[in-house]
């Protein structure tokens, strides 16, 4: 079984403890051989896992079937990658940001929802299906929006955009946020 068979085995319900859920988050991850190097379970919006980049050659291959490493580091010959999940509670949403120093691609494992615009204007919400994958250039506003009910999970890649200054999750400019931060 794969990594992503092994993940949509997870009971995603709303009802189920965030914490429990991304400890067999962590635990599958670690079983396939992603060592977490960072890791939050106290967002307003849910939580994420951040993989050792040594892994990213294989996140890539799991989660982003068809592309390619030297397109996944955006044309730049041995930029670094940092593989993430996202996991999104019910009827949550992250801030409409923007960042300087990454592209960000999404593959979403579950249902969900985000926004992406290049300007301040967020526009309408676009519903996408598991299995869709959505990319965001360096500086493009986007925000990933849970659905009501269940969590919504999201393989994504940070592509560093300035391999002499790696981002980090400081490379975070908050248009609008609903948690006031």
């Amino acid at each position: 079984m794969d990594i992503q068979e092994k993940l949509l085995q997870l009971n995603l319900d709303g009802a189920v403890d965030k914490i429990e859920l991304v400890d067999q988050l962590e635990d599958i991850a670690k079983s396939y051989g992603y060592e977490t190097v960072d890791r939050n379970d106290s967002k307003p919006w849910g939580a994420y896992l951040r993989f050792d980049g040594k892994v990213a050659e294989q996140f890539i291959a799991s989660f982003f079937p068809g592309l390619t490493l030297a397109e996944a580091q955006l044309g730049i010959e041995n930029a670094e990658l940092s593989p993430k999940f996202l996991l999104v509670a019910p009827g949550q949403r992250l801030s409409w940001q923007k960042h300087d120093r990454r592209a960000e691609r999404w593959a979403f494992l579950t249902d969900g929802a985000y926004y992406k615009s290049p300007t301040d204007e967020m526009g309408e919400v676009v519903p996408v299906k598991a299995g869709e994958v959505v990319q965001f250039a360096k500086g493009e506003r986007h925000r990933l929006v849970g659905i009501e009910g269940k969590y919504v999970l999201v393989a994504e890649i940070w592509q560093h955009s300035d391999p002499d200054h790696l981002s980090d999750e400081e490379d975070i400019i908050r248009i609008q946020d609903d948690y006031n931060r």
